[in-house]
């Protein structure tokens, strides 16, 4: 196996700037580990949560900026800042280069993400989540979460320790879809409503997407309350149609995608899949396939019955090489309901009901996906 030099970062502002490239005489011996880090102000961290999860401002949206190809770094043992990335890469690397590696991929909020060891990320600790992953170990949806590994400590701070889902995949695409009819917990409208507060920087969002959005009043206040925000956001996505929306799409060469927040019908949705799977059928198929598998897993889950399910995520990812795979991912605002309570997931949403639509939105995309396999088919039929 030949030894090649580890490639370290690119960063192309989204607006503005310029792309700052590591050249190649700065890489160092690559064989012997001596690699330079060179980041700009962006950040180092890690998946298990969301795919695209970029820095999530206090509405609970997420932002993105530029595109950024990332690889491996050595882990110098010296203490690093963490910053705030977008994406998520990992190339292979030979034997003489397995030493101690810093494993550098998705970020999400600033400093809930780092690198921990080789095949494993460690995620900010939520009681939440982890009383999600404790009880998930004994039941029929685990073959389908990220493995988890406990609570480690690491720099005065706790982590939960899960399996990095990129580690087989040869610089894969990465999609992030949030399932459900809603995003925000029931008890997040009763306090936007204790404490409703005219927001110019959810405004300056609204703004930013459409600009019809605000009514006229919202023009003249230059504000919007969160509640309104949220309902919105819901909306003019798929989320409140389909139940599930794309947040983002991270492919092999480095460029991140989150402009999805006006993608809205099940065309629209067909048209970015394949986009992302570079009209390969036969990665839709598998798609499919993990889908239906966590369907029936689902609707056998004793967890599934007895929590609302809002803000998690399913997160595709494939590689050139056809491997393909579907997992659910973040489980901090998925909350247990009181004992003797179930939901069926499937049933429209009223408020107090706490049904959040999350087998809904999975039929709706299992449907949307086996529409482009016989697509495809009636188009070979023709041929």
């Amino acid at each position: 196996m030949d030894d090649r030099p580890v490639p370290q970062v690119t960063i192309t502002p989204e607006v503005g700037g310029s792309s700052r490239e590591i050249p190649q005489e700065d890489w160092g011996n690559a064989a012997d580990g001596t690699l330079r880090r060179k980041l700009s102000s962006s950040s180092v961290s890690s998946t298990g949560s969301s795919a695209l999860e970029s820095e999530e401002s206090s509405d609970g949206e997420r932002d993105s900026t530029g595109i950024v190809t990332l690889e491996q770094v050595v882990d110098t043992g010296e203490n690093k800042p963490w910053w705030k990335l977008k994406t998520i890469v990992q190339c292979s690397i030979t034997a003489t280069q397995r030493k101690k590696i810093s494993w550098v991929q998705l970020a999400g909020h600033k400093g809930n993400f780092k690198a921990a060891d080789e095949g494993t990320i460690l995620k900010k600790f939520s009681e939440n989540e982890m009383q999600c992953f404790e009880k998930l170990r004994n039941d029929v949806l685990l073959s389908f979460v990220p493995g988890y590994h406990g609570v480690v400590e690491k720099e005065g701070e706790s982590f939960l320790q899960m399996t990095d889902l990129l580690t087989h995949f040869e610089q894969p695409n990465v999609m992030d879809c949030k399932m459900g009819l809603r995003t925000y917990l029931e008890e997040e409208l009763v306090r936007a409503r204790e404490r409703p507060k005219l927001r110019e920087d959810l405004y300056k969002k609204m703004m930013a997407v459409d600009g019809d959005g605000p009514t006229a009043q919202e023009h003249a206040q230059k504000g919007v309350t969160k509640l309104r925000y949220m309902q919105w956001r819901d909306t003019i996505s798929s989320t409140n149609k389909l139940g599930f929306r794309i947040e983002g799409t991270k492919n092999s060469d480095g460029k991140c995608r989150t402009d999805f927040k006006k993608t809205h019908s099940k065309q629209d949705v067909i048209l970015v899949f394949k986009g992302f799977v570079g009209g390969n059928v036969n990665i839709i198929k598998t798609y499919v396939r993990r889908l239906t598998e966590i369907r029936h897993a689902l609707k056998r889950s004793e967890f599934f019955k007895q929590h609302e399910v809002i803000g998690s995520s399913l997160l595709f990812i494939h590689d050139k090489t056809g491997n393909a795979q579907v997992w659910m991912i973040d489980f901090g605002k998925t909350t247990a309901l009181p004992a003797g309570q179930s939901l069926k997931h499937n049933v429209p949403w009223k408020e107090g009901s706490r049904e959040d639509g999350y087998l809904q939105g999975l039929e709706n995309l299992v449907n949307t996906l086996e529409s482009i396999v016989s697509e495809d088919s009636d188009e070979a039929s023709a041929h």
